[in-house]
């Protein structure tokens, strides 16, 4: 192993001092003049320049071309591109021997999601057809369907509890259920579930069943799911306020939603109306309830019409383990989703962001080779590669809300994005700004990181920095709300073809986007490296 590291070493040592590069080729593709290296001294190069070698334009090339390749489809998120988007990732994980999250089953993170479009739904009896929004109300998107019934099977408060059990001697398998909320007490008035007491009154205080809106609902729809209810119908008068105000707030906002499980329970807050339509009763405590199956004849009738399609995806994350007792994580981020195909014509995608996902390929390569030759990463790096991004961010938005590294280990993300192409000239424009790349961070000591990164620059003299704030647009920026340390690098969405079918990848620069992906992988290795961060 040392004597590879050390013919390694030689060969790259050696490339750092050569002269020969694409510079003329360059100034005829982008019209500009490269400026006059200073005369400096003489620089002994770093363990990351070396490694940085590693990196070509070569490789970019292959990997930029194949995921932008019309086979590719755009890299939609799900749809088939984007699947077999994914598949290259993941294959290409596995050929460098990465690990995947103990969490995952491999090193796919499925999600799925749909529009918050309202839905279009009728609930009619034999009485009486009810309104959506009005007189009934849901949150979870669902399949298109329609519902028959001539009974409604009442569980009561749809409790499931080692102390008290509404399911115990109910089959409600392929049946519509009618739940209500609180929760039971005794005789006394004290809650039957609950263990804590209040230390002021000494009487009992609610369980989780009833304590929270949110989470007593979200247990009674999964107890009701298991025991394979086909439609649950919930009437909690004490909250009802509260459900109809975030009714009207959650299709305020247009967004994709996230985490829509499409063979889930039928679910839907109801009104009194439609609870004493059924029930004949004004309140569930006028019920005379007991465990044993009580039916009401009451034949009902739902028509579920959801017009948006739901979308299957997949965030791909591999890890590259640092030292052994290490139990902190650097996440390097790219989305590797596309614009897609439309009206039959595809959008390659090729610099936003094919190349941002082989950039991060090529850094992986990069610290793995570092690793066979004896340097080893105090700290774990993490590969994820999210979906999504072009609609509404929800691989990014997915991943938060179910990390698969703790949040509290993560101590750096870095996010690369658009780095295959400079911005668009004008008419007799020149620039001297050669291989220029914005830096946006957050979390970091701002003083001593710009310090450090140009400190690097100074011996990498062909980048050129701009520093720039950091904005609500790209997977980066749910990590910050959580308060981490983010870095974002990127080219430019100032070109013709930003979001556009003449994104192609011969349209990328391949010897810019090596010089930047050198660059960043410098500074990755001194997160990844330094003792402290």
């Amino acid at each position: 192993m040392k004597l590879r590291f050390f013919v390694i070493t030689g060969i790259l040592f050696l490339s750092i001092y050569s002269c020969g590069s694409k510079k003329k080729e360059l100034r005829q593709k982008y019209g500009v003049e490269e400026k006059k290296e200073k005369t400096k001294s003489k620089h002994t190069p770093t363990l990351a320049e070396i490694f940085a070698e590693t990196i070509t334009a070569r490789d970019l090339d292959y990997h930029v071309y194949n995921l932008a390749d019309s086979t590719m489809e755009g890299r939609e998120t799900g749809k088939r591109g984007g699947k077999k988007a994914a598949k290259y990732i993941w294959d290409f994980f596995l050929d460098q021997h990465l690990m995947f999250p103990k969490e995952l089953d491999g090193y796919f993170q499925k999600y799925t999601a749909a529009e918050n479009d309202k839905p279009m739904v009728v609930l009619e009896t034999d009485r009486k057809a009810y309104q959506y929004g009005k007189d009934f109300i849901s949150f979870f998107p669902h399949d298109s369907i329609d519902l028959e019934d001539n009974k409604v099977i009442y569980v009561g408060y749809g409790i499931e509890d080692p102390k008290y059990n509404d399911y115990a001697y109910q089959d409600v398998k392929g049946q519509i259920v009618l739940v209500a909320g609180g929760e039971p007490r005794d005789q006394y008035g004290n809650y039957i579930i609950s263990n804590e007491v209040d230390p002021y009154t000494g009487r009992s205080l609610p369980s989780v069943w009833s304590s929270d809106p949110i989470k007593a609902y979200i247990l009674r729809r999964n107890a009701a799911m298991k025991h394979g209810a086909k439609a649950m119908l919930y009437y909690d008068p004490q909250n009802h306020d509260y459900f109809w105000n975030n009714f009207k707030k959650h299709f305020e906002k247009k967004q994709l939603e996230i985490s829509v499980k499409k063979d889930s329970v039928y679910d839907f807050f109801i009104n009194k109306d439609i609870f004493t339509d059924i029930t004949g009763y004004d309140r569930p405590q006028d019920i005379e309830y007991t465990k044993k199956t009580r039916k009401y004849s009451v034949p009902i009738r739902l028509t579920y019409r959801n017009n948006n399609d739901i979308i299957e995806g997949s965030n791909v994350i591999g890890i590259l383990e640092g030292a052994p007792k290490s139990d902190e994580y650097i996440i390097i981020l790219s989305h590797y989703d596309g614009q897609g195909k439309h009206d039959g014509e595809i959008y390659p995608s090729a610099n936003d962001n094919a190349s941002g996902v082989a950039a991060s390929f090529e850094i992986a390569e990069a610290f793995n080779a570092a690793k066979d030759s004896g340097f080893v990463p105090r700290r774990n790096l993490v590969f994820m590669n999210f979906s999504g991004k072009e609609q509404d961010m929800i691989g990014a938005r997915f991943y938060i809300k179910h990390p698969v590294i703790p949040l509290d280990k993560t101590v750096a993300v870095i996010e690369l994005d658009k780095l295959g192409r400079i911005r668009d000239l004008k008419e007799d424009e020149e620039i001297t700004d050669f291989y220029p790349i914005n830096i946006a961070f957050n979390g970091f000591q701002k003083e001593s990181f710009k310090t450090n990164i140009k400190k690097m620059q100074s011996y990498n003299n062909y980048m050129t920095l701009k520093f720039k704030p950091l904005v609500e647009q790209s997977g980066y920026y749910y990590f910050m709300k959580k308060k981490l340390p983010v870095i974002y690098y990127y080219g430019t969405s100032d070109y013709a073809d930003y979001h556009k079918p003449t994104d192609t990848p011969d349209k990328v620069s391949y010897d810019i986007l090596e010089k930047r992906t050198r660059f960043v992988f410098q500074i990755i290795w001194q997160l990844a490296y330094q003792k402290k961060l």
